[in-house]
């Protein structure tokens, strides 16, 4: 409540996600406080509701899920840049007792002030403020807030380190905590950012990956919730097998024909064309539409293919040529088409959900012809 009083002081233009889990006798006021506070200050409310009884593993980790889950759909279908979320020094000591404890070794200590998680971009504001410093300003502003009962047991570790360790320090010994993570954040970004330059969207030999200094920095970057032992299989796997997939957040990591390549993920693309006028010559960011070309990138349309799309190739696509049916993946790994640009290989799809045209590949059988409406040309 501090932190959406704060951000609606501040002039940005915001609007508020509430999940309720449904797991306490509070649930309900808790939204009721958060839904009355939009309203009255005209901020734009959304709740999501998690059904608990459909959670069948750990209940924090389903949460979690659901919830970024929920603010990604949130801020994709509203245009939204990023979400606030209102960790506090509090809960970055209680994060860093718990790595040391585990003796983990991490992309982060503490709590990152800004990342991405499950596709959402996180900026946590208040990692300076205590959790009474926040409570005392929702006091001194008249701001209505709740209190989590679930925290004040020791069901979970991060409760136990809480009580048993976190509320036995002084402010001043919180604070210096604090500038102890970002002293070593600090020395990580450093190693991250030497790794990066030499890794991020570079295509090279296996042999080459391995030898680049700070790359466990650098997979610790993206594949945050991965334990260190983690890590270390996943470059056991990158050494020693053939092919690799290793998908992040934000990259792909792949191993194949003895090359590894780290490339940023994409979105799915797909453009409507009604009629064959809008199919005007045009470059978009993975093809071009011309009207000269190659014979492997040409195609003459029927009246009843419109409606067609141009989108990216899907696992299980196939066409049908004159030597009979093509499954797309084969024609990848005939060409040696690296993994990254088979995710946003262009085909062409009449209304009926026919592809009728792989750029390179060709055209099918009822799509030929000397005179051709237009080439798509792959990028």
């Amino acid at each position: 409540m501090a932190l959406l009083d704060m951000a609606k002081r501040s002039g940005l233009y915001i609007e508020a996600a509430h999940i309720n889990y449904h797991k306490r006798a509070t649930a309900k006021r808790d939204e009721k406080i958060v839904r009355d506070y939009c309203r009255q200050n005209g901020i734009v409310f959304h709740k999501r509701d998690f059904d608990p009884d459909t959670c069948k593993g750990n209940f924090q980790a389903a949460a979690r899920d659901f919830r970024y889950d929920q603010f990604l759909k949130i801020c994709r279908k509203n245009r939204l840049e990023a979400v606030l979320v209102a960790h506090q020094l509090d809960d970055l000591v209680e994060t860093y007792i718990m790595q040391k404890e585990k003796k983990l070794g991490v992309a982060c200590y503490g709590l990152a002030q800004t990342n991405m998680i499950n596709g959402v971009k996180v900026i946590r504001p208040l990692l300076k403020y205590s959790k009474d410093e926040l409570e005392g300003y929702c006091q001194k502003k008249g701001i209505e807030y709740g209190i989590d009962e679930s925290n004040l047991t020791d069901d979970y570790t991060r409760n136990r380190i809480r009580h048993e360790r976190v509320s036995k320090l002084s402010a001043d010994e919180k604070k210096k905590i604090y500038r102890e993570t970002v002293k070593l954040n600090k020395e990580n970004e450093r190693r991250f950012t030497s790794a990066y330059k030499k890794l991020y969207g570079k295509r090279m030999k296996a042999s080459a990956f391995f030898k680049v200094k700070y790359l466990d920095y650098f997979l610790r970057h993206y594949f945050r919730s991965r334990s260190e032992a983690n890590i270390a299989e996943m470059i056991r796997q990158l050494k020693e097998a053939d092919h690799v997939v290793l998908k992040a957040d934000e990259i792909t990591i792949v191993k194949e024909y003895g090359m590894i390549e780290v490339f940023r993920n994409e979105d799915d693309y797909l453009y409507t064309f009604r009629d064959l006028k809008a199919l005007r010559s045009r470059t978009y960011p993975h093809f071009r539409i011309s009207r000269k070309g190659k014979g492997t990138d040409a195609v003459t349309f029927r009246k009843d293919d419109f409606p067609v799309v141009i989108r990216n190739a899907k696992k299980s696509d196939e066409i049908v040529l004159r030597f009979g049916t093509k499954k797309l993946n084969r024609f990848f790994i005939d060409r040696k088409i690296p993994y990254a640009d088979r995710l946003i290989y262009p085909v062409l799809v009449n209304r009926k959900g026919q592809i009728i045209l792989v750029p390179e590949l060709g055209c099918d059988l009822m799509h030929y012809s000397q005179k051709p409406d237009i080439f798509v040309i792959k990028l």
